[in-house]
């Protein structure tokens, strides 16, 4: 019996929490059914929140052979030709005067502007959230002032979560809510890219280049921040240890992120 093919697969897949358990690497049994979906012919990327310098560690020996989404959905990159496709930016003074209010509003939050290679943390160490530590995050601590001209792509704040309703409450009073997108990636984590910007909107944007028309797309994830890719896939695939939100997007629920979920999707899905 031949071995099944894939060259009609695009599968897209989130890290955090979908593939990479926390503080934990790609499964080995992930690890070999991506390869098995490659060399069949499948097409494989990733969509995070992360920088790309802040995913690649989890990617070493892995064929990610699509362009694949970082920053929520304001970049697509192909990491292979170490090429950006298409970016999405946070423009106009406002942006700035709305970090310089939460910082001065939310002296426990930490607080992150992402630019195309840095996560420049604007914070004290004090309010580190211990990801940055533990996750490869290229952290560069910056003070708002030396960063103001820079481009930004994402714009990040960490804090208790009633906290962040209040963030929230201030983004409307100053319009950022109408110039911007903005999710949960975790309980306490807030953010904010361009307007129309997700990780769904950058999906669209990949599926429709030539080499990728005509396939079936197939998605991975497991929060708010990827109810979009979900819901834009030909099906969408949620862990079942997945955000109510997620599973709720998803077409099919699988094993949980500990479980090798992209094994899963090749045995009950495709």
């Amino acid at each position: 019996m031949s071995e099944k093919r894939y060259d009609d697969i695009l599968l897209i897949s989130d890290l955090d929490g979908t593939i990479v358990p926390r503080y934990e690497m790609i499964s080995e049994e992930n690890i070999n059914a991506i390869h098995a979906f490659t060399e069949r012919g499948g097409a494989f990327a990733i969509a995070t929140g992360r920088a790309p310098g802040a995913a690649l560690p989890y990617l070493e020996g892995i064929a990610v052979n699509a362009p694949s989404i970082f920053f929520n959905g304001a970049m697509l990159k192909d990491l292979s030709a170490d090429c950006v496709l298409e970016s999405r930016t946070l423009d106009g003074d406002i942006w700035r005067d709305f970090a310089a209010q939460v910082l001065f509003r939310f002296p426990r939050a930490c607080v992150e502007v992402y630019t195309a290679d840095d996560c420049n943390v604007l914070t004290p160490e004090e309010n580190d959230d211990p990801r940055l530590d533990d996750e490869f995050y290229n952290v560069t601590r910056r003070p708002l002032r030396d960063v103001e001209q820079e481009t930004w792509l994402k714009f990040f704040v960490c804090d208790a979560p009633v906290n962040l309703t209040f963030v929230e409450r201030l983004a409307k009073e100053l319009g950022i809510d109408k110039i911007s997108t903005s999710f949960y990636s975790d309980a306490n984590y807030l953010e904010y890219v361009a307007p129309g910007t997700s990780k769904g909107d950058m999906a669209d944007v990949l599926r429709a280049m030539p080499a990728y028309a005509g396939r079936r797309v197939v998605a991975c994830g497991d929060y708010g921040n990827d109810v979009s890719l979900l819901r834009t896939a030909d099906i969408g695939v949620a862990p079942a240890d997945a955000s109510e939100e997620a599973k709720a997007a998803a077409d099919r629920v699988g094993v949980p992120c500990g479980e090798h979920l992209i094994a899963w999707v090749l045995k009950e899905v495709l």
